[in-house]
């Protein structure tokens, strides 16, 4: 009499591929990365008319006039305070999607994290503004009033500060806590991308009276977050797709 060992169908590399398949399932489910990206978009390119148009509020009197002409030495208080109502319903409204996603699919997402810190970032952000209007670590052009642009050599600290402290700047670093969030790699690598564009951008500060001097820098940062939330969409949905 002969005994056969009858074959395992669930044996311990097929319970560990199929323990891995699920959990790469529950975290593409997870997944939302295109709306954080594309609600962002919306709000950099909402922010070109307040940058163009908003009056300027010399709450710290930092502007110079002569006859015809004003210059203004710190941003306009207006745009800081739209960056940080922005960013902050930005946050609530990305929290909102979050939440709705969950329940559709069953698979709940932690973003809490990710919502309070972008929400405390943009506090900081507002806070080191101000603080950068009193403490300004970039000098001041020697003639304010010169209609040519004048681009200032700026030192590495003073790039670093002000570059963090950029709206552009608290959304990548915002996306990094987002990255971790979603276990998501491809977020890390273009957040990380996303963020060394925003501050090299940012590495010269040119003094101009144009009045759209602002507008390349937010146009770029705009593009960069609308092709990253097209492409993760599109990753998204492949991904979503059986036996891809």
């Amino acid at each position: 009499m002969t005994h056969e060992s009858a074959p395992q169908a669930d044996g311990p590399r097929e319970l560990l591929a199929a323990v891995r398949d699920l959990t790469r399932q529950v975290q593409v489910a997870q997944r939302g990365t295109w709306f954080p990206l594309l609600v962002f978009a919306v709000v950099t390119l909402a922010a070109i008319p307040v940058y163009r148009y908003a009056p300027y509020l010399d709450l710290f009197d930092t502007c110079r006039s002569r006859p015809g002409h004003t210059v203004c030495m710190t941003p306009n208080p207006a745009e800081l305070g739209y960056w940080t109502v922005a960013l902050v319903l930005a946050y609530v409204a990305i929290a909102g999607f979050y939440v709705r996603q969950s329940r559709r699919r069953g698979v709940g997402t932690p973003i809490r994290p990710y919502v309070l810190v972008g929400v405390a970032l943009a506090v900081l952000m507002a806070a080191v503004s101000i603080w950068l209007t009193f403490h300004p670590l970039i000098p001041v052009p020697a003639d304010p009033f010169s209609t040519d642009p004048v681009e200032i050599e700026v030192g590495p600290a003073a790039w670093l500060v002000n570059g963090l402290a950029s709206p552009v700047a608290v959304i990548a670093l915002a996306l990094l806590v987002l990255a971790w969030v979603e276990r998501n790699w491809a977020l890390l690598a273009y957040s990380l991308v996303y963020l060394v564009i925003v501050m090299v951008q940012g590495g010269q500060v040119i003094h101009s009276t144009s009045p759209w001097f602002f507008l390349p820098h937010l146009l770029l940062s705009a593009a960069l977050l609308l092709i990253g939330s097209a492409a993760f969409a599109l990753f998204q949905s492949r991904a979503e797709v059986p036996g891809r």
